[in-house]
Order: structure tokens, then sequence, then C-alpha cells
């Protein structure tokens, strides 16, 4: 007979997954290795049972919440082969990645950002661990008593610093509050409790308020034809507590700690509500955000309105659709759930997971406290195998640290399904499929594109050369040497039109012709291995380059445009318009420009003609 505590846990594993057999089973194992260990069983079931439910709460599926069930009991006294005849072999590998991981990371113990790391690492391997490890993490900080009091304060700032941002980047904004208030109230009890109080006093203050401005948002709202669904929400101490360091401001000037939130059926009806609300209410200046037409770099989409009401106080409603509700609840861990689906799908979804992953790790810029991976790159193959290499590492990099026959037998790439040069770099998230031939041998010339030693091992290897060998015939025949002179007639191709500051590869036309391409350039990319390194001579100049306008049917917006590159001393050689068949017009303008950010600057100032659909760099690349 379980407790009563277990018997609601076995009606939500039930309700989630129609059956509570295996959650019984499991909590069975976890019976034996109290035994086995000694612990304490009504704790560690406690404990196992609330990971479970959070992993259920994020809707991934049977296995991982087994396995959420199951996770310690090896280490505690239960046989792998148990574990796997109960529940088979998957259950046991996310068991198994899950052991390996708390080893690696040893709590407290870790340098400055190698959490971190370790963490990005499992995000791109198994997902599920980390959503795992996530459902762990919270519970512990909810109970940090029970942690031994040497480890506590280890533990505390490694969820501050790892695990807090990490679920806030993946979206799953309650998780991140909970995490980082909890931290706070451990790190800084005096002034926890001090905003603590003032807000109970403030929320005290407006109880009475509070279910007024609920009803007559909700008249407003059905009046207007609309059906939606009314929550509320107080704002966490340590939200507050940041967003005064960062205003500078005191609690008075904190406009968001009493928020509602309505849940649309459609965007349509999102920006009707908004209106609603601003007939009814002042709008507060500069506290309006639409992060639906430019949402947050996780994919969070929302409107963030606030207004004061007719008492005076402050109020922040937030408007959204289910769709948008649901990914702002789970974020990227919506890309995790699956019932059902195909393996081809699941495999599809995981590769989807891991580029944005590793999207979300470029996009915090080179000099925050999540880079984490340094010098390192990380790229996968079709199959969603991911390839650890240096920066600056190249196909045939890649290539070799897949398999030493497939580096042998390298014949071309593609990357992100487009062809390349044998010498194309490889940046994080690329997928990479290598295209072998049986007649391919290694090349001298490889030596000079490779930059891992594995690589350069093997290709001397097939060569018969040693590393003396291979160190003279570089000497001798230097084919990834700068091209800095003018002995050579080095002209810019036509099909890329590359500006400085674009990432450039010279191939060989005839013996004394390079023509210079972008790297990533298709037509370059048929041209095999005939490639030479080059770079940006330091004197200025000026470059042709195409820009492509799409712009609605609107009368004087070709005007418009054309004034945005007077205005900026563009140069404008050609225009060319094309009407489209849906009341859209394509533009293409021939200009001359100084560099790539130069170009990027005149895109940005076109994108916000009014009428401008999308503007682009036009070029034969990938």
């Amino acid at each position: 007979m379980e407790s009563p505590e277990n018997e609601d846990f076995m009606g939500m594993f039930r309700k989630s997954f129609g059956s509570d057999e295996d959650a019984r089973a499991a909590l069975e194992l976890v019976r034996t290795a109290c035994r086995k260990s000694g612990m304490e069983e009504k704790s560690y079931i406690s404990h196992n049972t609330s990971v479970a439910k959070e992993v259920m709460w994020l809707g991934l599926g049977r296995k991982i919440a087994i396995a959420a069930l199951v996770h310690n009991v090896v280490e505690h006294g239960v046989r792998p082969a148990e574990v796997e005849r109960v529940f088979g072999k998957e259950v046991l590998d996310i068991v198994d990645a899950k052991m390996r991981f708390e080893k690696a990371l040893e709590f407290g113990n870790t340098d400055q950002g190698s959490a971190e790391k370790k963490l990005m690492i499992v995000l791109t391997t198994n997902p599920e661990v980390v959503m795992l490890q996530l459902g762990e993490v919270i519970d512990k900080i909810r109970n940090v008593d029970k942690i031994v009091e040497m480890e506590r304060k280890g533990f505390v700032a490694e969820v501050r610093r790892a695990y807090a941002p990490l679920a806030h980047k993946l979206g799953m904004y309650s998780m991140s509050s909970e995490l980082n208030d909890l931290a706070f109230k451990f790190e800084h009890p005096k002034t926890y409790m001090e905003i603590r109080s003032a807000v109970d006093k403030l929320i005290e203050k407006c109880h009475g308020s509070m279910e007024k401005w609920q009803g007559m948002i909700a008249k407003g709202v059905t009046e207007a034809g609309i059906e939606a669904s009314l929550t509320g929400r107080i704002k966490t101490v340590y939200s507050i507590y940041a967003k005064m360091k960062r205003k500078n401001a005191g609690l008075g000037r904190i406009y968001d700690i009493v928020a509602l939130r309505l849940v649309t059926e459609s965007v349509r009806e999102c920006y009707e509500v908004l209106g609603i609300l601003h007939s009814m209410w002042k709008p507060i200046p500069g506290e309006f955000d639409d992060y639906i037409v430019k949402p947050k770099e996780n994919g969070y989409r929302s409107l963030h309105t606030s207004m004061f009401t007719e008492e005076g106080f402050p109020i922040e409603v937030q408007i959204r659709t289910k769709e948008m509700n649901d990914f702002a609840e789970l974020g990227m861990a919506s890309h995790w759930q699956y019932k059902g689906e195909k393996k081809e799908a699941k495999h599809d979804r995981k590769i989807e997971w891991i580029k944005q992953v590793l999207d979300w790790q470029r996009s915090t810029g080179a000099n925050t406290q999540m880079d984490i991976f340094g010098k390192e790159i990380f790229a996968m193959t079709p199959k969603g195998q991911v390839i650890e290499l240096p920066d600056g590492a190249s196909i045939i990099d890649f290539a070799y640290a897949v398999h030493s026959d497939i580096g042998d037998k390298c014949n071309g790439a593609r990357i992100n399904g487009m062809m390349v040069p044998l010498g194309a770099p490889i940046k994080n998230g690329d997928v990479v499929e290598i295209v072998t031939s049986e007649k391919r041998k290694p090349q001298m010339s490889w030596l000079s594109l490779a930059k891992t030693a594995k690589a350069k091992q093997k290709i001397m290897a097939k060569l018969g050369m040693k590393t003396e060998d291979s160190k003279a015939a570089l000497k001798k025949k230097p084919a990834g040497e700068y091209v800095k002179t003018s002995n050579a007639k080095v002209r810019l191709a036509k099909c890329c039109s590359p500006l400085p500051g674009d990432a450039i590869v010279g191939v060989k036309t005839t013996k004394r012709k390079i023509s210079v391409h972008q790297i990533n350039c298709i037509e370059a990319s048929k041209l095999g291995t005939k490639v030479v390194r080059v770079e940006w001579a330091e004197k200025p100049g000026e470059y042709d380059a195409e820009i492509v306008v799409e712009t609605a049917d609107r009368i004087g917006i070709l005007k418009d445009v054309l004034g945005v590159f007077s205005e900026n001393g563009i140069y404008v050689a050609s225009t060319n318009a094309k009407a489209t068949q849906s009341n859209t017009t394509t533009c293409i303008f021939g200009v001359r420009l100084r560099s790539l950010k130069q170009l990027e600057e005149l895109t940005m100032k076109i994108s916000r003609v009014k009428g401008v659909i999308k503007v682009h760099r036009y070029t034969a690349t990938a």
C-alpha cells in the first residue's frame, strides 16, 4: 500500500500515460536501493517522484519519466542489468548518461565556466539528461537545507551561474524564475526578506482591487466577442531586485510586480485585446514590448504592456496565443516532446534541437559568461552525431574526425545541404555531409587544409611521409599560402561579389589567374580542390554588389528606397524592377560599396522603409 503522497503521484502518472504499472515497478527498485544503501525511504522516494513530476510537466514522455524515478538507483546498489531487465536499454542509457554527467560535474568543485561547458555539451548530445538534471536541481534547491552544509554554497552558486541562465535561455521561464529566486533567498536572506515584506504589503493594499480589474478586463474582452483565459501572477523577489538594480530605481518604479496574462485564440485577437486595455487604462510610456513582431532569441512571443489603473496602481498585462503560451511555459523543451512519432521525425527534431542550442550559444557573444565553447566548435553529421573540432577546422578535419576511411575517400562535402570546397571552414551548428569516392586518395594539398593533428597524421601516413617530409613538402609547395602579391592576376568573382569583411577563398582558374569567391559560394564549390587562401588588402576601395529588395506594390516606394541610397552616398549603377502576381515588386540594385559592414548598415536602413517586406544581398552562395 502506497502513502497518500505516492498515490497522488500514481494518479498523475496514470493521467499522463494511461497506466501506473511502470511507476510502481520503479518505486520497488527505489526501495531496493534504499535497503542496499541505508538511505531513508520516504525522503528518497519524495525526491525521485518530484524529479519525475518536473519532466512529466515538460511532457517528455514515459521513458524519461521512468528514468527520473530511477535516476539514482544504480549508484545506490541496484545492478544496471536489473534496470535494463525491467525497463529496457533506452531507460538504462538515460540513467547511465545522467550518472556520467553528474560525475563529470561534481558540484562545487568545477572551475568557473566548466559547469556551463559540460551542460552545453550534454545539451547537444543528450537533451533528455539536461531536462532530467534541471528537474533534480529544482527539487534540490527547494530542499537546500537537506544538502550537506559544506556543499550548499557551491551548489547554490552553480544554480545561479549555470542552471538558472540555462532554463531562461531554453525559454523555461517559470523554472528559471524559481531557480533564481531560491538561489537569491539563500545567498542574500536579509535583502530577500526586506523586498518580500514590501511586496506583501503592496499586494495586501491592492487585493480588493485585483478582482475588480480582472472583472473589467473579462467584461471588455467578452463584449468584443473574444474568448480568452485570464490568470494572474506576482513577480518573484529576485526578478524585482534585478529590475531595481538594472533601472537604478526603487520599488515604486517597478511597474510589473502585479501581472495578468490573457491567452487568446489568434494573433489578431492579441492586438484587439491590446486596444481594449489601452482604452480602459493609461499606458505607461516606455513599458510596451511587442515580442510577437520581434520574438526573443529563444523564440518567446507575447505582447507586454504596463498601465496605470484608475487608482494609480501600475499593472502589467501579457497577451499571447495558446501556442505562444505553451512555448513560454516549456520553451525549447517542447521540441523534445514526442508521442509515437517515426524514427526519422525524431532524428530531424534532434538535429533542429542541436542547431538551436548552438545558435543560442553563438548569439551570446564572445565576451559573455555563457560563451563556453572557447576555441572549440561543434558540428553534426546528417545522422545527428556531434563532432568536436578546433575553431577554423575544415572539411578535411571533419571527415577524418568521423572516421579515417571517410577522410581518405573524401571527395567533397555539403554544409547545410550546399556543396562547398574542401577548404571551407566549419561553423558551430553546421550539418556536414561528406561525399566519398572509392577512387579518391589523400592529396599533398590536403596538408595545408587540415588543422587537426589527427587529420595531418592520417594524410601523411597514406602518403608514406614522415613529419619532416611533410614540412619540407609544404615549404616546397605552399598550397595554402596567402596571396598578397600582384604577380598573380586576381579578380573578384561576379557570381558572389565578395566584399571586405566576407570570408573568402581563392580559386586558381589558370596558372597565373585567381578568382576570389565568398567561402560558401556555390560556383567555387564546383571547382574542387584548386583553392588558395587569400586575404583582403588593407587599402580602401569600392566593390560591386547587388541588393534585392522585395516591396509591397505602393506608389512612391521605389523613390523612397532610392532615397536611402542617396542619403548614404551610395552610387547606384543599375536598377531592375519586376512585379509579381502576389502584388509585390522585386527590385535588384547594382551598387558600389566599401565593406560588408556598410552593406549590413544599408540593408538595415532599407528594411525600415514603409512597405519593404524583405532585403537581402544577391549572391550565388549557400
